[in-house]
């Protein structure tokens, strides 16, 4: 699969291979996330505010990411999108 070859690459520090993989994974996520915003927060918060934080803590702990199958990435990413979301609405 083309995520997992750009996972794999990203791991071991290929920086465009990481962005190719969140680029891939985005529309995954973002998903998630429309459904985890609740009405009363929809006009403060966009996902792609949620996103950009994401893929930002993704670039800097990558190389703690342990690849367990496909759909890893996503999965981890979705976990660190929803800390965040939980971050975001704490702080609104």
């Amino acid at each position: 699969m083309v995520l997992d070859d750009k996972v794999e690459k990203a791991v071991a520090g290929d920086e465009e291979a990481l962005t190719d993989a969140l680029r891939l994974a985005a529309p995954d996520v973002r998903a998630s996330l429309m459904g985890k915003i609740g009405p009363h927060w929809r006009s403060m918060l966009e996902p792609d505010d949620v996103l950009q934080v994401t893929f930002l803590e993704a670039f800097l702990r990558i190389r703690d990411f342990k690849p367990s199958g496909p759909g890893s990435f996503v999965a981890w990413l979705r976990r660190i999108a929803e800390n965040n979301l939980r971050d975001a609405i704490r702080g609104l």
